[in-house]
């Protein structure tokens, strides 16, 4: 046990009935390096990023293998407020101190992790941040610079602009990206030196055989259909993409159905063709997927995708927006999927794939190639060691 290095974990939510991007890349790698590290995790007692209500219990717990200690959230956020503050900052003049009213504002305020963190610091060889964008990475990496990792899981989005994120990149004595698009763009914003980056990525892992027929049969599902999975809120591109999705009916005969899994979001009611199934279980996730034609990924704003390349190692092409630098890069690099930049494009793309079985075919075989080459998790958890294994030697900033 002695031999295993120290590793601490930070992240704004955590948890098995969390869901989230950097959330579920933190859990996913936290438990599978335990049996080579201790990990300890710092986060909230919140399970849900809207409000950041306390609603898990404050103090130390254990799962899989992983120490988890939960700070309370000392405000709870009003969404459309802090939209509303948000406004009069993105792209308008505003100082430095009106950036740190609206980190406070973003949340989750934990003044109580940061401190926790500082004085726990010097025990670990190594303190990873998972996300750029929030209070405990911001306020956490200037308690723990020594050794610190940061997991920036970015893309260009109004508050990267910023000036209180160029400490955010200034800190950190190493970095760990998901693509290499996201690096690239990272780049473009700050000077990272010749501090250690790698892609570090994250490992996809599917069912070898998901029963599409039980999960079709449960569902109701007796035409072809594509996929949405994830959050489905107008934030995630979901409005355009029902829009984009409308107009193809109308204009095709026979439209395959829309299918939509995950948490609804949307206030107006859904239009003809598309069927919303609610949350799934990971198994009847991967069955519904496989049994898409397509998966969509409408976001302008990712810095990973899981549901994308969980399609690609189903054999299910990727049908993205263009305006997304990793997920038009994923396409470009493995060539299992298209993309497209205006309702037209969409539309003709969703036509090719759907009426095209031969292409389907051959995207879906490049697409398991990719994932299988760049993204099984033995392949991925080589490169976070390694990352970790260099912390103790990085050298302080001057």
């Amino acid at each position: 046990m002695s031999a295993r290095p120290e590793v601490a974990f930070v992240v704004q939510r955590y948890g098995p009935d969390v869901t989230g991007g950097s959330e579920a890349l933190a859990r996913a790698v936290a438990a599978r390096l335990s049996p080579t590290h201790r990990i300890t995790v710092y986060t909230t007692c919140a399970r849900d990023y809207v409000t950041w209500r306390n609603e898990l219990p404050r103090g130390r717990e254990e799962s899989d293998g992983v120490v988890v200690r939960r700070f309370p959230v000392e405000e709870e956020r009003d969404l459309d407020a802090f939209n509303a503050f948000s406004e009069t900052l993105y792209d308008q003049p505003h100082t430095v101190e009106d950036e740190l009213e609206w980190l406070r504002r973003q949340g989750p305020h934990v003044p109580q992790l940061v401190e926790t963190l500082g004085e726990d610091a010097d025990r670990f060889s190594a303190v990873v941040f998972f996300t750029y964008l929030y209070y405990p990475t911001y306020w956490g990496l200037k308690a723990a610079p020594e050794r610190a990792i940061l997991v920036p899981t970015a893309h260009d989005e109004p508050p990267l602009r910023f000036e209180l994120y160029r400490e955010v990149f200034a800190l950190p004595r190493a970095f760990a990206f998901l693509t290499p698009a996201e690096e690239r763009m990272v780049r473009r914003r700050f000077d990272l030196g010749a501090r250690p980056a790698l892609v570090a990525g994250m490992g996809v892992d599917v069912p070898e055989a998901p029963d599409v027929a039980a999960l079709r049969a449960r569902h109701g599902l007796d035409r072809p259909y594509v996929i949405y999975a994830g959050r489905i809120d107008a934030g995630k591109g979901c409005a355009e993409m029902l829009a984009f999705y409308g107009r193809y009916r109308q204009t095709v005969g026979e439209a395959p159905d829309l299918v939509l899994i995950g948490r609804l979001a949307l206030p107006e009611a859904l239009p003809p063709g598309v069927r919303y199934l609610g949350y799934l279980s990971e198994e009847e996730k991967a069955a519904a997927i496989a049994g898409a034609q397509v998966v969509v990924c409408p976001s302008p704003y990712e810095s990973f995708s899981i549901v994308l390349l969980e399609g690609m190692a189903l054999g299910v092409p990727g049908l993205v927006n263009a305006h997304s630098e990793v997920l038009k890069d994923h396409c470009l690099r493995s060539n299992a999927g298209l993309f497209y930049d205006d309702a037209d494009e969409f539309g003709e793309a969703l036509h090719l794939l759907v009426r095209g079985k031969a292409l389907r075919e051959a995207l879906g075989a490049n697409g398991r190639a990719y994932v299988r080459d760049h993204y099984r998790w033995d392949v991925v958890l080589d490169r976070w060691r390694a990352l970790l294994d260099r912390a103790p030697s990085f050298a302080p900033q001057r």
